[in-house]
């Protein structure tokens, strides 16, 4: 049978080639297949006698043959290439509390699925616990909020030395209410970082005073003048001073001014007047790096005078 259905073969394609038949040699293929289950592929992939997907058993069995190999690995019936299968994209569950002025997804309360409570969480001005969830997801800045600052660690008293005249140390002091408190956070009028070798920075805007006497909270040291609760600035020193010393400079023309300093070692020191005049000088050495906490106070109960305020190495 092989051999009969080769000459066959092989007569349409003659036939094909030299013209003699009135239409193309696929026309001529049968349909349907008089050679199925015969162990040959018939199809054009194969002998080329019968029409494609007319002898699909021989033609999908990796045994048949068709002349000279198998029609299985050559023609429309090879092994398919699974299609993997597509992973849903899960439908978030609605949230709850939308359009309730807190961000509710995991960057803000957590009670919702991220993009559930886009009003809310896209709004700079919502809240989540502490603060705007607009700032911190996947919303608009993107960016995390800073972290709060750690609390100063317990000072240790003693390290520092005030060297200028008139200076006076205590090493506690706060505690009472309206009294000086480094603790504070935020102060009046904000905070500079200056390292060894840049020589000297004055304060862009200050003022002296306050109402809060500074009698009611250093007991026992004589300390006069009135001062505001918060740090009027906050300094911090890095680095080794070039000249062994920092000195705190605060000068007005239209009052006495006092001036308290928290050291980093958190001693307290204080000065009324220096050099002769109504302005107050505290210099230091040797210099501690860190934070040093400012009050710009005045001797008599006033408050908002203009000074200014220089720090020197």
């Amino acid at each position: 049978m092989l051999f009969h259905k080769i000459r066959l073969a092989l007569a349409a394609a003659t036939l094909a080639i030299f013209g003699l038949t009135g239409a193309p040699a696929m026309a001529q293929l049968y349909n349907p297949c008089p050679y199925t289950n015969d162990g040959d592929c018939d199809e054009p992939n194969g002998l080329n006698l019968c029409e494609w997907g007319t002898d699909a058993n021989d033609c999908s069995n990796p045994n048949a043959y068709y002349g000279s190999g198998p029609g299985y690995s050559a023609g429309i019936y090879g092994p398919a290439t699974p299609i993997p299968t597509p992973t849903p994209t899960p439908v978030p569950v609605a949230c709850p509390y939308t359009n309730d002025g807190d961000c509710d997804e995991p960057n803000g309360l957590n009670l919702c699925a991220w993009g559930t409570d886009a009003n809310d969480c896209s709004n700079p001005a919502s809240n989540h616990g502490a603060g705007p969830g607009f700032a911190a997801g996947i919303y608009a800045g993107g960016a995390a909020p800073a972290p709060a600052p750690a609390p100063a660690p317990a000072p240790t008293p003693g390290a520092m030395t005030a060297i200028s005249s008139g200076a006076f140390v205590h090493g506690g002091g706060g505690g009472y209410s309206g009294c000086p408190n480094y603790a504070i956070a935020n102060t009046a009028f904000g905070q500079h970082t200056m390292y060894a070798g840049q020589g000297n920075y004055r304060v862009p805007r200050i003022t002296a005073g306050g109402r809060f006497a500074l009698t009611n909270c250093f007991p026992g040291t004589g300390w006069r003048g009135f001062t505001i609760t918060r740090p009027d600035f906050r300094f911090f020193y890095q680095g080794n001073s070039p000249t062994g010393r920092l000195t705190f400079q605060l000068t007005s023309n239209v009052v006495d001014t006092i001036l308290l300093v928290n050291t980093p070692d958190g001693q307290w020191f204080f000065n009324d007047d220096s050099n002769g005049t109504f302005n107050s000088t505290l210099t230091f050495s040797p210099v501690l790096a860190g934070q040093y906490d400012i009050w710009a106070g005045a001797y008599n109960n006033s408050s908002n005078n203009p000074a200014e305020l220089w720090i020197y190495e």
